[in-house]
């Protein structure tokens, strides 16, 4: 199956790595970025040639499409491939958040867009609860300060990160809330809130921590099946700090899960 990769930052360049490298029934058909130059400098980087085309022609030549794109482009991106029934992988918990509305149009045209596990864990678990009752989830985000110094709501709202010589609980809500305030860093937000009791309705703080060096999530589920504590400390990307190691690898995982003859979890 032919894969194209829309956005070619840090996450689009690890899964391009994995799928040249060899990912069983999937090769590589081309990639799509905003800057054309600096996708030639990270494909010399790869020293494989890989072709770069619009989003028309890379969706018309591709069997799945992955977006690794900023949220703003996700809207596009997707209705673009379920018009022409193509798959869509995303890392975009945000992006569908905010247009949840593609459902309708995924089920008319027959099209599926999944949202990969990302650089959280437990979403299976979540979805399982969600069958039945859940009572309560929260979520507690801790970053080092270079990971959440170019949010927009720390710029929006001018809060200094550079010198902290502690913890600082810079915001508190709900995951829609921190998702639209935190749209590089908290997809995972999106994903617990999609995942579980709705992202309007789960608990999220985030926390800058100058004693960290990891990304580290941890979620808390109350539920009438189980109660359960999930945490994660995720090593960040070296050219993107906001970003873990572990989604690029979860959208292969995904990919290998489509046709895989044993398919582990839900």
């Amino acid at each position: 199956m032919n894969v194209g990769i829309v956005g070619f930052g840090s996450i689009g360049t690890e899964v391009a790595k994995a799928l040249i490298a060899g990912v069983e029934n999937f090769s590589l058909i081309g990639v799509v970025s905003r800057s054309k130059e600096n996708t030639q400098k990270r494909i010399s980087q790869l020293k494989h040639n890989i072709e770069i085309f619009d989003l028309d022609t890379l969706i018309k030549k591709s069997d799945i499409i992955i977006d690794c794109a900023p949220k703003e482009a996700f809207k596009d991106i997707a209705v673009k491939c379920i018009k022409s029934k193509k798959t869509l992988i995303t890392v975009s918990g945000a992006g569908i958040l905010e247009n949840l509305d593609l459902e309708i149009m995924a089920r008319k045209h027959n099209t599926q867009i999944i949202l990969a596990t990302g650089a959280i864990l437990g979403l299976d678990a979540l979805r399982a609860a969600s069958e039945g009752i859940i009572h309560s989830v929260k979520m507690v985000t801790r970053k080092p300060p270079n990971a959440l110094s170019s949010a927009p709501y720390v710029i929006k709202n001018k809060i200094e990160l550079n010198d902290l010589s502690e913890e600082k609980l810079i915001f508190k809500g709900s995951a829609t809330e921190g998702a639209k305030a935190f749209p590089a860093n908290v997809n995972v937000a999106a994903a617990v809130g999609l995942a579980g009791i709705g992202a309007d309705k789960t608990e999220l703080e985030i926390w800058a921590d100058p004693n960290l060096t990891r990304n580290t999530h941890k979620v808390i589920v109350d539920s009438n099946s189980a109660m359960f504590e999930m945490s994660i400390q995720n090593v960040q990307s070296p050219d993107n700090p906001g970003t873990g190691k572990i989604t690029g690898l979860s959208v292969i995982a995904c990919l290998r899960g489509l046709t895989s003859p044993f398919k582990i979890g839900t």
